[in-house]
């Protein structure tokens, strides 16, 4: 009677709560009624099916989840492993932990059979990891609505663009083997074949030289030019220039009909055909040689190596804070107490660190491109499409080839509870408008959806290297026309950030909580981003660079006026590090002075840079230059473009595949920060061993050819 009753009442009540497939449970009641004496056993399972399905769960979720409770009333182990696998709250709280991610690879190792009485037949069970997600929104009617998305990790097939970066880097990887090979059977055992006298000289030839510059260029660390009339003045036909910050050479403009191969191991006797040279430039034995030689050439500022590294170092600490938000358990409470220590004011404001590359960019590319204007007698024979293509081509293949694996590559590798699904963190817009990238317009262009966030850097040097003869040839011809035409950038550079500053009400303090709340959340596309409020380091490195290529390095600077600039450019370090820093409200800047921070404290950074590369080159840096001379950076240095390119893809990879949360500690921080250091320059060594370096490889090739 009571499964007459409760069978007519199904339709209705299924129609009543919107709950489809009734169809199972009359079955189920049909075959279970008879046997059944008790009522609560009978409709226990209906009830909670109706409720599941009531709240929006499908059918077969309702049934695996009614399947759950059953089999763990009676003890079944599958049932132990699924609920240890679940999160659950845990400590740490008040601290600010919101998120509990289970046990990711306790849920896929779930492997069952099960009977279901509901469809009365054995179920397999296979574990897959699903979470939820509740996302806050505030209303314009100022209500709170809170949305439940669930994401589960499935691992999905190689789509075609996967299978073509993979098919590129196999061929890439076929290259660099033949290439290999054939320098080690062709051209290095060949060496081994000379008489010994032939050997001696080639050994000291590669010892006392490379690519024709002798090593004896420094003393003490100090810079000693090449003589007049030296070897380095007859063969060296190519300027080799360490790009601002982040690249090896930028740019190398051809003026000997008659250059000899520079290839570890080649005979200086024969010229290589233009086919051997192209297998060669994808030679891992050479290529690893020459990056990590600590040889440089007579004309070589030692101490910019240094600095380069240091600076990649202090953005790679910075970074590990950043990158790790969202995948903390404790960051904003250990972020909080550290804002109470003076000392934490140096990671804030590490973004600095970037305009240390700005400047030594300027030094290097006004150093360099002011000497071979001098050896071609003038602008009109320079080579003007090489300035830019080799500028192009230097920076543009490691940095295309990092987006390829990063959008469509690293989401496969990637695997645990806080990597689901979509695309890569800050690649997402990489796949609609990767080509603001390649003309170098990201900083300005689609900056709500970048390609590569932290690529605006290089937008940024591009642009810059760009606009560089505007300055570089007016001081060449004219010092007081080039010096205009520089003070005029920085005056309006400084006038634009301190209108826009003042307009949107931006503070230098912003990363305090206290800090007076901007008009809008646009300050890195305002004023982090554009070249506008970049550009006053750069100026400054080319004022030091026209410096040095005046004074050949030689400049004379009394030791008390040596004193008081090292004095005056600590202090200016100091004053933008920790002048922002604030004890609880003690210490809050008004808006004219924020405005007036924001707009002279990169420029004055710039200068305390210009002092200490100046000094260091021309001999007046004493233990500071001799420390940053050390030869180990010189090969660390190299590799600092790459090392910038992979360095937040490395970080996000290593949070993104950790099992559960990152609880931050000092000692935490400390071995995040170095083993993001070595995984970086790791893996930098290996992208500029076979990809970076080839390229190199395949212009000198392909242009090198003889004459300009």
């Amino acid at each position: 009677m009571l499964a007459d009753a409760v069978q007519s009442l199904l339709p209705a009540l299924g129609n009543t709560l919107g709950i489809d497939n009734l169809e199972s449970v009359v079955d189920f009641f049909t075959k279970n009624a008879s046997s059944s004496t008790n009522a609560i056993d009978l409709l226990t399972p209906l009830a909670g099916q109706f409720a599941l399905q009531s709240w929006g769960l499908s059918h077969e979720c309702s049934q695996d989840l009614m399947l759950l409770v059953e089999d763990l009333g009676s003890g079944e182990p599958w049932t132990q492993q699924v609920l240890d696998a679940f999160g659950k709250p845990d400590s740490g709280i008040i601290k600010g932990r919101t998120w509990f991610p289970g046990g990711f690879d306790e849920c896929l190792d779930l492997h069952a059979d099960a009977y279901n009485n509901a469809t009365d037949n054995m179920q397999t069970l296979h574990g897959k990891y699903c979470r939820l997600e509740i996302v806050q929104m505030l209303l314009f009617n100022d209500t709170i609505r809170y949305d439940v998305n669930p994401l589960c990790s499935e691992k999905k097939p190689l789509a075609s663009d996967a299978i073509a970066v993979i098919i590129i880097l196999s061929v890439l990887v076929a290259f660099i083997l033949f290439g290999t090979l054939y320098d080690i059977i062709a051209v290095q055992m060949k060496c081994y074949e000379q008489p010994k006298e032939n050997k001696q000289n080639e050994h000291e030839k590669r010892n006392g030289a490379v690519n024709g510059v002798g090593i004896k260029a420094y003393i003490n660390g100090a810079y000693q030019p090449a003589t007049a009339g030296s070897e380095h003045e007859k063969n060296n036909s190519v300027i080799e220039m360490i790009e601002g910050g982040q690249k090896s050479p930028v740019m190398e403009i051809v003026k000997d009909k008659e250059r000899k191969p520079s290839t570890v191991g080649l005979n200086p006797k024969n010229e290589s055909s233009t086919l051997e040279k192209i297998c060669l430039a994808f030679s891992a034995y050479s290529n690893g040689v020459k990056i990590l030689s600590t040889v440089q050439g007579a004309g070589s500022l030692g101490a910019l190596n240094g600095i380069r590294f240091l600076s990649m170092a202090w953005v790679i600490l910075g970074h590990t804070y950043f990158f790790a938000s969202g995948f903390d358990a404790n960051l904003g409470v250990f972020f909080y107490d550290e804002l109470q220590k003076p000392s934490f004011s140096a990671v804030i404001n590490a973004s600095v660190s970037v305009d240390s590359f700005f400047t030594l960019s300027g030094v290097l590319v006004a150093y360099l491109t002011l000497r071979e204007l001098k050896k071609v007698n003038g602008a009109r024979g320079l080579n003007w499409f090489m300035f830019y293509f080799h500028r192009f081509w230097r920076l543009t293949p490691p940095y295309m080839l990092v987006i390829m694996v990063g959008t469509v590559l690293l989401p496969y590798i990637v695997s645990g509870p806080f990597w689901i699904e979509g695309e890569f963190p800050f690649m997402s817009g990489c796949r609609k408008f990767w080509w603001t990238n390649l003309l170098y317009v990201n900083n300005y262009v689609h900056t709500d959806d970048t390609c590569l966030g932290w690529s605006w850097y290089l937008a940024n040097d591009m642009q810059f290297y760009i606009i560089s003869p505007l300055i570089l040839l007016p001081l060449f011809y004219n010092v007081f026309a080039g010096a205009a035409c520089g003070f005029v950038l920085i005056a309006a550079s400084t006038a634009a950030i301190w209108v826009i500053d003042v307009n949107h009400e931006y503070s230098a303090q912003s990363a305090l909580p206290f800090a007076p709340h901007a008009k809008d959340t646009n300050f890195t596309k305002n004023l982090y981003f554009p070249s506008y409020a970049r550009v006053g380091p750069y100026v400054l490195g080319l004022f030091a660079g026209y410096l040095l290529y005046k004074t050949n390095c030689k400049l004379r600077i009394p030791k008390v006026m040596n004193f008081l600039g090292w004095f005056l450019s600590f202090s200016v370090i100091c004053t933008v590090i920790y002048s922002p820093y604030s004890d609880e409200r003690n210490h809050i800047l008004s808006l004219q002075e924020s405005a007036a921070y924001l707009s002279l404290h990169r420029t004055g950074w710039g200068l305390a840079m210009v002092w200490i590369i100046v000094t260091c080159c021309t001999g007046h840096g004493g233990w500071i230059n001799q420390l940053l001379s050390w030869r180990g950076f010189i090969p660390l240095s190299r590799l600092t473009y790459c090392a910038y390119l992979i360095h937040p893809l490395v970080m996000v990879t290593f949070y993104s595949s950790r099992r559960q949360l990152t609880y931050f500690t000092q000692f935490e921080l400390i071995y995040l920060f170095l083993g993001h250091m070595t995984m970086t320059y790791g893996l930098s060594f290996i992208v500029s061993l076979v990809f970076e370096a080839p390229m190199m490889g395949l212009e000198k090739a392909v242009f090198r050819k003889g004459g300009k």
